[in-house]
């Protein structure tokens, strides 16, 4: 077996294990992106996939599960909603928000960082944006119902809640500001934008908060670092906070993988890959596809990893690549520099509290639950 790919007989897939491999399966329209239905297919029993197969056809639906022209034409206008200057128009709303969540932080006895602010955050910025009114709490209830399905299709009990989340969705989302925006002409068309809005909500969630729970986690975990972020933060240094959290994306992505599906019989990186086999992706520097662990283990490193705001050359693949790059990387990226600099602002001799820090069960989106702080309001600095 080649160096990089392997066989997983458990997962009934090929398991990249190499980040030169990892961007050209990525980049290659024979590797498709059209994955819900074998997923399906693999880890849902026949009386499952007919019991939800609501819930399988809304999934289907969503865009990054499109290739070519009809992927570009229904994401195009997405892409326009996160646009460099549509999320430039944003800072200002994303600070208000940021600084809110942390005047709640501040009023807790016991502080803890991901239900107040990074989930408190990533929700309330993804309601302004679809248009909703709805708390981060019940939105953020929605995105965990989701992502557990998504991470173990196999669970009869998690297509069971994610069938309820994705009607109270779509009720939610039918009469949203964005609406208006998307085709609704048929019930094709509605089908599909319904889609289309669960897909843009769901992954401004989940993702989001993971990823500020672990910038803010990283960077309290080391002195030197929270000295360096908060030095940052009053001198506008904000190339140095941007850099921060590229590392941390890179070592720690919130989402630990994505699939592909063969598109033809072919030979790759020295196997014979069949049409219709799956292929999952690892998308961080350091970690293997799959892990019960929230830490990171090297994988081999034989290439130049990409990913960037174009989709072309950068430092890690945690956004994806290529057409398939993600449409809100800008969004993300904004939030989570928002959250360290008005952090430091704020609360710049805060640290972790003796409290441990609790990871989510999840191993395919992987995130805190709680991250208790001691914010050190009043006391001398260090």
């Amino acid at each position: 077996m080649p160096d990089g790919l392997s066989w997983d007989d458990g997962l009934e897939s090929w398991v990249v294990s190499d980040r030169a491999l990892a961007g050209k399966v990525l980049a290659s329209p024979d590797f498709s992106s059209r994955t819900s239905v074998r997923l399906s297919e693999l880890y849902m029993s026949e009386g499952s996939r007919a019991d939800y197969h609501a819930l399988t056809e809304f999934v289907r639906l969503w865009f990054v599960h499109t290739d070519g022209d009809e992927h570009t034409t229904r994401r195009k206008p997405v892409q326009r909603m996160f646009s460099p200057g549509a999320v430039r128009s944003l800072e200002q709303q994303v600070e208000t928000i940021v600084d809110e969540c942390l005047d709640e932080l501040a009023a807790q006895q016991a502080p803890d960082f991901v239900p107040v602010v990074a989930e408190g955050v990533s929700g309330r910025v993804m309601a302004h944006i679809v248009g909703i009114d709805v708390g981060p709490d019940v939105l953020h209830t929605w995105s965990r119902h989701l992502s557990a399905f998504l991470a173990a299709m196999y669970r009869r009990d998690h297509a069971e809640r994610a069938s309820e989340v994705m009607r109270e969705m779509s009720a939610c989302l039918t009469g949203s500001a964005l609406w208006a925006r998307f085709p609704t002409d048929t019930a094709e068309d509605r089908a599909a934008t319904t889609a289309t809005l669960a897909m843009i909500l769901f992954g401004g969630l989940e993702t989001t908060a993971a990823l500020l729970g672990s910038c803010v986690h990283t960077a309290l975990a080391d002195a030197a670092t929270w000295k360096a972020l908060r030095h940052a933060a009053e001198h506008d240094e904000t190339a140095v906070t941007a850099r921060f959290v590229e590392s941390v994306l890179a070592t720690r992505p919130p989402l630990r993988n994505v699939a592909r599906v063969v598109t033809k019989d072919m030979t790759f990186a020295g196997a014979r890959l069949a049409e219709g086999d799956l292929v999952f992706v690892p998308l961080s520097v350091g970690t293997t596809v799959f892990t019960e662990s929230a830490e990171t283990c090297p994988i081999k490193e034989t290439g130049p990893v990409t990913g960037s705001d174009d989709g072309q050359a950068g430092p890690h693949l945690a956004f994806g690549l290529g057409a398939h790059y993600c449409v809100g990387a800008p969004l993300v990226r904004l939030e989570a520099a928002t959250v360290l600099r008005r952090l430091a602002i704020r609360f710049p001799d805060a640290r972790l509290a003796a409290a441990p820090a609790v990871w989510g069960p999840n191993i395919s989106y992987v995130g805190l639950d709680h991250l208790p702080l001691d914010l050190a309001v009043g006391e001398p600095a260090a």
